[in-house]
């Protein structure tokens, strides 16, 4: 458990936790890699219109593309940016989503195939191992 490897309370760790998840200060992440031969993941890099609401756009976006939309990230240091990132069976299910995607009023979309994966660590992988 977290409390118990940073030595406080289950509830300090909730609380700071939740506060860092408001001001986007974590990111979760799995490791992942693709396998199967029938699988098709697409990254669609967006870049909303001046004013536009992120959150609710990002809460749109997995109402209207449950089926396919793995996750989105949105980027602290890149505003109104986001990416989709999506996984069909086919290269033609994801050309359908992004036709879908131009639909929505986007000021860019930019799909991205993905071939492969690659993790690396940064700043806070390396601080957390010396906490």
């Amino acid at each position: 458990m977290i409390a118990d490897d940073v030595g406080v309370s289950a509830k300090t760790v909730r609380k700071r936790l939740e506060r860092m998840i408001e001001n986007n200060l974590a990111t979760f992440t799995i490791e992942w890699a693709p396998k199967a031969e029938n699988n098709f993941g697409t990254v669609f890099h967006i870049v909303l219109k001046e004013g536009t609401n992120m959150n609710s756009t990002i809460q749109q976006i997995y109402k209207v593309y449950s089926q396919n939309a793995a996750y989105c990230l949105r980027y602290s240091n890149i505003p109104n940016f986001f990416t989709v990132h999506t996984w069909t069976k086919t290269s033609r299910e994801s050309q359908k989503i992004q036709e879908k995607l131009q639909t929505e009023g986007f000021k860019d979309i930019i799909p991205r195939i993905v071939l492969s994966a690659n993790y690396y660590d940064c700043w806070v992988d390396k601080l957390l191992r010396t906490k």
